[in-house]
């Protein structure tokens, strides 16, 4: 080792020194399991910082124990990167990588059948499948994203219910509880008896990518809200799976943001958002370097990626991992970027971005009574934006008036 490098090492040493350990927070007993062993095989290797292994049973708990200084890291998705910047300025430092085509990002894409004629602006209506409630592509994207662009309304930020009116049916394995709307389960299939219909987990013959996409396939849906790698997955031979034999990638095509269509393959360009990577996020201050340089040691002495032998999948770093990059900007913003953002922003109905009140154009002497009786009922809920009825003498001027002031207005009822 030249001069340099033994510098390197002493400084580095010195780092490690200053951070004694690095409390991992863990989000289920087999993910502890784990991490005990990452440890053990850390400490073997004489690998510094020391880890040290911390139970936090969710991420949201892991993200409130880092900011209160009880643990020091977890591994978390795009969605729980939004709340832990937003609420507890915890920065991403470390991202994952899943395959040299796309790097540190997937995209969520929204298919449909080729002769279905629908595109974006004309979803409202049309019967949905979605991987699983509150999942990342199958949710949190297509409905941030409905949301924020105005084609979804939601009134008094209840997310599940715009969904239920949006759409004509669904199926969102997962929301087959009494806090869900019945429409959001109706499409779904259950298992091969027809059991545990809608449940968020294989049982359900329509859950995941390949079952929202097999919805849409059967005929059940109309869209289906999955990855952009997944109908290349389950068409043209691609899997065993009997339901897919059949199946042909040229008979789908993506909706794109812009109202247009697409070829499947055109996912780089013709997309919902482009989704980030799962990251580690820490403090802000902790030294992100120390936890890259860590970890890089530490994937030469242990199988990180790997979670077979603790009968799960995704234990500490999703499975699928190639490896870990150090993150530049940390800052949670820069690594979602601003279409994930957008449609994070759109889904959290943060009630600091709602008007005050909605003006409500109306042109008929019955609107104007409905109206004000909407607008009172509004009120006595605390439903917010309040509702205030406008008049006009027709729709047009309507739309006229909807162009010209400044603050939300929506068309006749």
């Amino acid at each position: 080792m030249n001069f340099l490098g033994i510098f390197y090492h002493l400084c580095f040493f010195h780092t490690a020194l200053s951070l004694q350990h690095v409390r991992w927070c863990t989000i289920s007993e087999q993910e502890q399991a784990k991490c005990n062993d990452m440890r053990a095989a850390f400490t073997d290797a004489n690998i510094l910082p020391n880890v040290l292994c911390v139970s936090g049973s969710s991420a949201i708990n892991c993200t409130h124990m880092i900011k209160n200084n009880l643990a020091d890291a977890v591994t978390l998705d795009g969605g729980t990167i939004y709340q832990a910047g937003k609420e507890h300025n915890l920065k991403p430092v470390v991202g994952e990588v899943y395959d040299q085509e796309i790097g540190t990002s997937y995209y969520a894409v929204a298919v449909v059948r080729k002769n279905s004629f629908i595109s974006v602006n004309s979803l409202k209506g049309v019967r949905s499948c979605h991987t699983g409630i509150n999942r990342t592509v199958g949710w949190n994207v297509p409905v941030g994203y409905l949301i924020d662009s105005g084609h979804m309304p939601v009134m008094g930020c209840n997310v599940p219910k715009a969904v239920s009116e949006y759409f004509s049916a669904s199926c969102v394995p997962g929301a087959n509880n009494v806090n869900y709307p019945k429409s959001l389960c109706q499409l779904c299939k259950g298992d091969a008896a027809g059991l545990d219909k809608c449940e968020r987990n294989s049982k359900e013959q329509y859950y995941d990518y390949s079952g929202a996409f097999r919805c849409l396939a059967e005929g059940a849906g109309d869209v289906a809200f999955v990855k952009h790698s997944t109908v290349s997955e389950n068409t043209d031979g691609q899997t065993p799976s009997s339901w897919a034999q059949e199946l042909h990638s040229r008979d789908f095509q993506l909706l794109c943001r812009d109202g247009s269509t697409a070829e499947v393959t055109e996912w780089r360009k013709c997309h919902l958002a482009r989704v980030p990577a799962h990251a580690v996020v820490v403090r802000p201050d902790t030294d992100g370097s120390l936890i890259f340089q860590m970890l890089k040691q530490g994937q030469q002495r242990f199988q990180m990626f790997d979670s077979a032998a603790y009968n799960a999948k995704n234990l500490l770093f999703k499975d699928t991992t190639t490896e870990l990059v150090l993150i530049t900007n940390q800052n949670y913003q820069a690594w979602l970027g601003d279409e994930y953002m957008h449609a994070m922003q759109g889904l959290s109905c943060d009630p600091t971005r709602l008007p005050e009140s909605l003006r409500w154009c109306v042109v008929h002497t019955e609107e104007i009574w409905k109206c004000s009786e909407m607008a009172i009922a509004f009120k006595k809920k605390n439903l917010k934006p309040e509702i205030q009825c406008v008049s006009a003498k027709t729709t047009e001027q309507c739309m006229e008036m909807i162009q010209l002031i400044p603050t939300p207005a929506l068309g006749s009822l």
